[in-house]
């Protein structure tokens, strides 16, 4: 059954106010279209529509793009925010902090938001390049293995294994029968897996073998195994044109970052700040003039 992430339960009233929702705000549909009336409060097809647009992407994924889906979700958190309302919990402490705590959030993300937006410089193909040749290191496909196994209690019966397969059984029929593990259903194939995703006895145990090979008993804290290693890719360097935008992120990502901290410390430099101690004695004033150098970056105008 597919879970909305609102119901954990301690953190609704803060993702509710995070996302945006209008429902928190006690109004009716914004217009357009309705799509469902609770208990006398409109939800629009709009509001829907904008919801949609606002989700983490892998929840939008996990939806399917189902705004039947989503709608009954927000319907639910209709009847809960009703509800938490009839109770008077727009006025308990508790709600009013998580609220005043989750504005300050949203003002800071914004304000970040507008020192990023359109402020990083055009990359062109040479800067692309020169980052891939400084950490080409980093740029590496590991090298890969496919495997199925069959997985049972002990040796013994790890032992009846490796018979079955020497005198000719298929693998994937006997690790339906016998293998204790859930890739049974998918007769013992585990599918692909780097170095150090796995128990390391049974890593140990693929890269001896070649593909088609059938290892024999390995003992793992799981049990005993009998591996059969499907396929194997070597490690590869990763061509430039394969990873090409994901460095170009990575370099947007930084200037931005670095368009941050400048604005952050320029900011700082202005401010008036008194540090105080336990006795309440000033123990350290910022230069309430100190001159800072012109930045290009920071927001013209405003306070």
């Amino acid at each position: 059954m597919f879970r909305h992430p609102f119901f954990r339960v301690r953190g609704l009233l803060l993702s509710l106010v995070l996302i945006g929702v209008a429902l928190t705000s006690g109004g009716c549909g914004s217009g357009g279209k309705v799509a469902a009336v609770v208990n006398g409060q409109v939800i629009t097809q709009k509001e829907v529509d904008q919801r949609m647009a606002r989700l983490n992407p892998a929840y939008r994924q996990a939806l399917g793009g189902d705004s039947k889906r989503l709608l009954e979700e927000m319907i639910m958190e209709t009847i809960l925010i009703q509800e938490a309302r009839r109770r008077g919990l727009e006025r308990d402490v508790e709600v009013d902090k998580l609220v005043k705590e989750a504005r300050r959030q949203i003002l800071l993300g914004r304000l970040l938001e507008t020192i990023r937006e359109g402020k990083a410089s055009e990359l062109g193909a040479a800067d692309v390049a020169k980052a891939y040749e400084e950490n080409k290191k980093f740029y590496v496909e590991p090298e890969t293995f496919r495997a199925s196994h069959v997985l049972v209690a002990t040796e013994q019966e790890a032992q009846q294994v490796i018979d079955r397969l020497k005198a000719g059984e298929d693998f994937a029929k006997v690790a339906q029968e016998l293998s204790t593990d859930p890739t049974k259903a998918r007769g013992g194939d585990i599918g692909y897996f780097s170095k150090g995703q796995l128990i390391p006895e049974f890593e140990q145990a693929c890269e001896k073998l070649q593909p088609g090979e059938i290892s024999g008993v390995i003992k793992t804290q799981l049990g005993c195994h009998v591996i059969r290693l499907t396929e194997r890719k070597a490690s590869r360097q990763l061509p430039l044109e394969e990873v090409n935008d994901q460095i170009k992120k990575q370099l947007v990502s930084q200037q931005e970052q670095k368009l941050v901290e400048t604005f952050i410390q320029q900011l700082r430099a202005k401010a008036q700040v008194q540090i105080r101690d336990a006795a309440n004695a000033v123990s350290k004033t910022a230069p309430a003039n100190k001159p800072v150098a012109p930045d290009a970056n920071l927001p013209a105008g405003g306070s």
